[in-house]
C-alpha cells in the first residue's frame, strides 16, 4: 500500500497556513467538481460538429455554481463608492445614443464578415430540432463557435436585421466604458478615469467598432474588466475579485482571438502587483482561484484546441505576415528580410498617428487618432513611461507587435481594437495633469476639441463617403 502519510502533513500544514476550514474545503470541492463536469463536457464532444445542445446549458450551470460558491467562500465584498455616477450615468447615455441609432444605415450596410456572421448563426445555431453546432468549438475564420449563440440571441431579441446583428455589439461598447472606467481608477485615479471615458465615448474609431456585428469590440469589455477585478480584489485583500477575474478571463477567449493578448498583460498585472509587496503567501490563493475559475471556464474550448489544433490555429497562420511569399510581395526579389522587419515596424507604430487603416472593416483613410488626439496620446505614452505607469504602455506595445509587426498588411483594424482602453488612458493623462495644474478650462477646452473632431469626422465625412466595405444587405432567411 502507498504511504500517503507525508502528502497529508502537507496538506494540513497548507490549511494551516491559508487558514483553509471545512466551508473553504467544501466550497473549493466544489470547483474542483465543477473542474471535472467543465472538462468532461469538453473531453466527450470535442471533436463533434452537432451537439443535442444540453452541453451548453449544463457547462453555463457549472460555471455560475463554481463562481457563486467560490464567491460565498471569499466573504463579503469591499464597499464600492461611485463618487462620479451622475457623469459615468450621462457619458452612458450619450455613449448609447452614438452607437445605438440608426443602425440599419450607419456606418452602412453590412461587411461580409457580418454577412457571414449573421447567415451561419441563423442556420447552425438551433436551427433543427434537437441539434446545434458545438460552442465549444471553432467555426468560420476560426472564431470560437459560442459567440454565434450571442449573436443568435442578439437577432432574437432585436429582430432578423442589421439592428439585431449589431445589437450586441452596442451593448459590449456600452459596458466597454464602465469596465475601462473601473480599469483607471484601480490603477490610476478618478479623474483620469473619467476623462478617459469621456474620450472613448467619442472616439470615432471604438464607435465605429461598436456598431459592427462582429465579436472585436468585446476585448474592449473583458480585457479591461479582467484587469480591474483582479487588481481591485487584491488592493482590497478581497479574494472574490481573483474568482471574477477568472471569469472574464475565461469567457473572453470564446470571443476575439485578440483576447489572447489579454493573458500576457493579466500576467504582467500579477507579476507587478506581486513585486510591490512581495507577500507569496496572499498571492498565491489569488493566483489558484483565478486559474481555478478560468480553466473552468475555458476547459471544454482548451481540449477541442489540443484535440484538434489545426482548425483553432487556422486563422493565426493565415494572417502571419512572416511568410516568404509576403516578404517578397512586399520587397521584391530577392526577399529582403530587414527591408520587410522596417516596412513592418513602421506602419504597426504609425497607425495610431500617421499610417491609416488598410482593411475594409474600416478604412477611414486616417490614423486611429486624429487632431488633437495625435499628440496627447503620444505624450501620455511617453509621461507614462517617465511615471512608471507601465500598464497601458505595455499594452500599446503589444498590441503593435501581436497585431501589426507580426501580421500580414499592417495596420488592420481589427487587430487594434483591443488597444482602445490603453489608448484613451494615454491620451487622458496629459489632460489629467493640466487639470491637477490649475488649468482645467484648458482641459475641458481639449477633450471638447476632441470630441467634436471625432464626431464630425465619423458621422459627416466617413459614413456620407461609403465605407468601401460596408455594402451588403442582411442575408436571406434560411
Amino acid at each position: 500500500m502507498p504511504d500517503f502519510s507525508k502528502a497529508k502533513t502537507r496538506i494540513g500544514e497548507l490549511s494551516k497556513e491559508y487558514r483553509v476550514d471545512d466551508h473553504w474545503t467544501m466550497f473549493l470541492f466544489v470547483a474542483l467538481g465543477g473542474l471535472f463536469v467543465s472538462f468532461s463536457i469538453g473531453f466527450a464532444y470535442a471533436l463533434h460538429i452537432s451537439v443535442a445542445g444540453w452541453q451548453l446549458w449544463t457547462w453555463l450551470l457549472t460555471v455560475i455554481v463554481v463562481i457563486g460558491a467560490l464567491l460565498m467562500g471569499a466573504g463579503r465584498p469591499p464597499s464600492i463608492t461611485v463618487l462620479d455616477w451622475r457623469w459615468i450615468l450621462a457619458i452612458l447615455l450619450v455613449a448609447v445614443v452614438l452607437r445605438a441609432a440608426f443602425l440599419e444605415t450607419i456606418p452602412g450596410g453590412l461587411h461580409v464578415d457580418e454577412y457571414g456572421v449573421a447567415d451561419f448563426s441563423l442556420r447552425h445555431i438551433f436551427a433543427t430540432a434537437g441539434e446545434t453546432l458545438n460552442p465549444f468549438r471553432t467555426g468560420p475564420a476560426s472564431h470560437p463557435s459560442l459567440y454565434h449563440y450571442l449573436v443568435r440571441l442578439s437577432l432574437f431579441i432585436g429582430g432578423t436585421s442589421i439592428t439585431g446583428l449589431r445589437l450586441s455589439s452596442v451593448i459590449a461598447g456600452v459596458i466597454a466604458l464602465l469596465a475601462t472606467y473601473a480599469m483607471v481608477v484601480v490603477y490610476d485615479n478618478r479623474r483620469t478615469a473619467l476623462i478617459s471615458i469621456v474620450l472613448m465615448a467619442g472616439y470615432h474609431f471604438h464607435i465605429h467598432w461598436s456598431r459592427i456585428g462582429l465579436n472585436n469590440i468585446w476585448d474592449t469589455l473583458w480585457v479591461p474588466a479582467t484587469l480591474a477585478l483582479f487588481a481591485w480584489g487584491w488592493k482590497n485583500n478581497w479574494l472574490g475579485g481573483a474568482i471574477l477575474a477568472g471569469a472574464t478571463a475565461g469567457i473572453s477567449q470564446y470571443f476575439y482571438p485578440g483576447s489572447r493578448l489579454g493573458l500576457i498583460l493579466l500576467a504582467f498585472v500579477i507579476w507587478r502587483l506581486w513585486r510591490e509587496e512581495r507577500d507569496t503567501r496572499r498571492m498565491v490563493p489569488h493566483v489558484l482561484l483565478l486559474a481555478i475559475v478560468a480553466l473552468c471556464v475555458v476547459a471544454p474550448l482548451m481540449l477541442f484546441a489540443i484535440q484538434d489544433p489545426v482548425p483553432f490555429f487556422e486563422r493565426t497562420r493565415t494572417v502571419f505576415g512572416w511568410q516568404p511569399e509576403i516578404i517578397t510581395r512586399v520587397t521584391g526579389t530577392p526577399p529582403d528580410r530587414l527591408a520587410y522587419a522596417w516596412h513592418q515596424l513602421w506602419r504597426s507604430v504609425g497607425a495610431f498617428i500617421s499610417v491609416p487603416d488598410v482593411t475594409g472593416f474600416y478604412g477611414p483613410r486616417v490614423p486611429f487618432l486624429i487632431g488633437l488626439a495625435a499628440p496627447l496620446f503620444a505624450a501620455g505614452f511617453f509621461w507614462a513611461i517617465y511615471k512608471r505607469r507601465l500598464l497601458p504602455v505595455v499594452w500599446i506595445i503589444l498590441t503593435v507587435f501581436l497585431g501589426g509587426f507580426l501580421l500580414s498588411d499592417p495596420p488592420g483594424s481589427s487587430h487594434y481594437v483591443i488597444a482602445i482602453p490603453a489608448i484613451v488612458w494615454l491620451m487622458a493623462m496629459p489632460l489629467d495633469w493640466l487639470y491637477s495644474q490649475g488649468h482645467p478650462r484648458l482641459a475641458f477646452a481639449l477633450i471638447f476639441l476632441i470630441l467634436v473632431t471625432d464626431f464630425v469626422f465619423y458621422f459627416t465625412i466617413y459614413v456620407p463617403s461609403g465605407p468601401r466595405d460596408l455594402i451588403h444587405p442582411f442575408p436571406p432567411l434560411p
